[in-house]
């Protein structure tokens, strides 16, 4: 009967969130004791008095995207990830075409932003800071209704972070915002900072003109213009015409991230050794979202971004120019290599003749 009983005796079983809960309440307690001291927020976050700063502004609550710098860190104090360029410096990862500065979150998407991020955004205010401890089954890029799902969950959980946020702004209307932004750059720089204009090009057409297509009650477009060499002729190409596009493509505070020169290339530390340097080659079609770049070698055609083609449709032969258009007509919140999500960009662009 002994054996017996011994056999049927129940184990008790943890979870593995309930065995990580007492390792970061300890950790907590001993690295934030004031933070612990203050009791769990939110979906179950630790927050930093010391480190609280209000903020004057809105609130964030009922915005879906928030314009924020950040750093978060692991357990042992290590960088995760930043937008700062004085830590990257610090931590000898800085590099010169990367960008640093204020990001773009949507706060609304859980695989866009994890729910301690989440939960911590969501009695902020604009101009606020704050230091946020998570942990890790907040760490998670899922969708659940409360800190207790999270913690039941077994699926999506990381590692505990510290973040160090600020709130530079938000906002419901992504697309609104981006065309504000603009506004507010062309009207403090009218033409272009890195490009100059050649001779010839009649003064109302060397600064930055928005698309006639565009009115103060419609933001389907958010394009600008600014012609830096007057065309060879005033004449509309074809639909179905094959052009050849030099081009210089920018960030707004002036960093290249991708070129078909490469000179320019190497001056902006963006030369690859398995990129080609060569005008691209394009076919016109009636719309100027149906345009598309002709591949060098088997001549199949790939998209193009909006912006691009718009400016595209606009040129004529021999011009030289330079777009501005908001995240919309660009890679809206897809982040590139160095083009975060949500970012305006700038496009150098000449047509030039069929290379040799």
């Amino acid at each position: 009967m002994l054996v017996l009983s011994l056999a049927c005796a129940k184990t008790e079983t943890v979870s593995s969130n309930a065995k990580s809960k007492r390792h970061f309440d300890a950790w907590v307690q001993v690295a934030w004791p004031k933070a612990y001291a203050d009791g769990l927020k939110g979906w179950g976050y630790y927050q930093s008095p010391d480190d609280e700063v209000p903020g004057p502004g809105n609130p964030v609550a009922d915005s879906a995207w928030v314009y924020l710098r950040y750093t978060s860190r692991d357990m042992n104090g290590t960088v995760v990830a930043t937008t700062e360029e004085k830590v990257h410096r610090q931590l000898g990862s800085y590099v010169k075409s990367a960008y640093y500065g204020p990001i773009v979150w949507n706060k609304s998407d859980p695989a866009a932003v994890c729910a301690g991020a989440r939960s911590f955004l969501s009695d902020m205010r604009i101009g606020g800071r704050r230091r946020a401890i998570i942990p890790g089954w907040l760490n998670a890029y899922t969708d659940h209704a409360s800190g207790e799902d999270y913690f039941n969950a077994t699926e999506g959980a990381g590692a505990a972070l510290v973040f160090d946020v600020e709130i530079i702004g938000a906002t419901n209307d992504m697309t609104r915002w981006g065309v504000d932004s603009l506004v507010r750059y062309v009207s403090a720089h009218p033409s272009c900072l890195y490009a100059k204009s050649a001779a010839g090009v009649p003064a109302e057409e060397a600064v930055f003109v928005r698309s006639a297509e565009d009115s103060k009650d419609t933001t389907d477009l958010g394009w600008w213009y600014q012609r830096l060499k007057m065309p060879d002729q005033e004449k509309t190409l074809p639909n179905d015409t094959t052009v050849y596009l030099d081009y210089v493509g920018r960030r707004l505070d002036g960093q290249v991230f991708d070129t078909s020169i490469k000179d320019t290339a190497r001056k902006y530390d963006i030369y690859s050794s398995s990129s080609t340097y060569s005008p691209m080659k394009i076919k016109l079609a009636e719309q100027y979202f149906d345009i598309k770049m002709l591949s060098a070698t088997d001549g199949s055609e790939n998209s193009l971004i909006r912006g691009f083609t718009y400016t595209v449709k606009h040129m004529r032969p021999g011009e030289w120019g330079v777009t501005l258009f908001h995240q919309g007509m660009g890679y809206a919140a897809s982040a590139q290599s160095a083009i975060p999500a949500y970012s305006p960009l700038m496009f150098e662009m000449r047509l030039v003749e069929a290379p040799k």
